[in-house]
């Protein structure tokens, strides 16, 4: 056999072909390549082990020479190029580079509190108007029916199975303001100074990102932390009427329905006083009007 001997090894040499190596390991004959020897002592004088196994190593030139081809390889081989849309997935875009509609909406929180801002027909800047309506409750002198305020809308008003006269003697009534002019400011009435008999609005209202709403009598701003949706006055039935009505914030620079200023007396707003004594004397006054603030979180 030559001495010049072609080692080749048959689990490595295919990886390498297909690198683009083409020319084969061999090892060069008469030339000592290394040998490892094993060897186990005797045990005994009966057991004797012995291991021989042969390593086989390149020569430092032809390795160098294949390390260098190796990395001319690596250097020239062309960069892989993306598949047609590749690109506009990774930017979230659509083939064509047409955004996806999801954009904008992956942006828009999930979650959300709904509130209702009495005395407005629209919610604030902030704030989704889900509908708008009038207030509405019990009639001011019976002494049954509802006693919380209802938002009630004015569009899309649906019924069910109707039937004319009155037959079951609970009712709904609209509401009027019961204050005269100096109080809430005129900055959305239209140029009415005083709101007596008008009839009171109110909005529903949804804000993104919130979970939490709370109305607080007594004060105009929010705690920390808390974000402001408007502010007030507190109404609610007056003292002497038979039907007790909850209070609710109404806002202060309110809208006036447009036309009713007729004296209907349904459901009838006061503007709610202070009584020291009762309460704390020293941050409430006797007959001072109080104010209130509704804040979402």
């Amino acid at each position: 056999m030559s001495s010049e001997k072609l080692v080749m090894d048959q689990g490595f040499a295919p990886s390498l072909a297909g690198l683009g190596l083409t020319r084969p390991y061999k090892r060069q004959g008469g030339r000592r390549t290394g040998l490892v020897l094993l060897a186990g002592g005797c045990l005994g004088g009966v057991l004797v082990c012995a291991v021989l196994m042969p390593l086989v190593y390149v020569t430092m030139s032809e390795l160098q020479q294949e390390v260098t081809e190796l990395r001319n390889l690596v250097t020239t081989r062309p960069a892989p190029t993306a598949s047609p849309g590749t690109e506009a997935r990774r930017n979230d875009t659509a083939a064509g580079g047409a955004h996806r509609e999801r954009r904008e909406a992956d942006l828009t929180p999930s979650f959300g509190d709904v509130y209702v801002r009495w005395g407005r027909e629209k919610c604030g800047d902030n704030a989704e108007t889900i509908y708008a309506g009038v207030v509405g409750s019990g009639e001011y002198n019976d002494y049954g029916g509802g006693s919380d305020h209802q938002c009630l809308p004015l569009e899309g008003v649906e019924w069910n199975n109707p039937r004319s006269s009155y037959q079951h003697s609970s009712y709904m009534y609209g509401a009027e303001y019961e204050v005269g002019a100096g109080y809430f400011s005129t900055d959305n009435m239209e140029s009415i100074a005083n709101p007596s008999n008008y009839d009171v609005p109110c909005s529903v209202c949804h804000v993104a990102g919130r979970s939490a709403h709370v109305m607080i009598p007594a004060r105009l701003s929010c705690p920390q932390g808390w974000s402001k949706e408007y502010s007030g006055y507190l109404m609610s039935a007056h003292y002497s009427h038979k039907s007790n009505k909850n209070f609710i914030c109404v806002d202060g620079a309110p809208n006036l329905v447009p036309g009713s200023s007729a004296d209907q007396n349904g459901a009838r707003l006061y503007l709610v006083e202070a009584q020291c004594g009762s309460l704390p004397c020293g941050p409430y006054i006797s007959g001072y009007e109080l104010v209130c603030v509704v804040c979402t979180k």
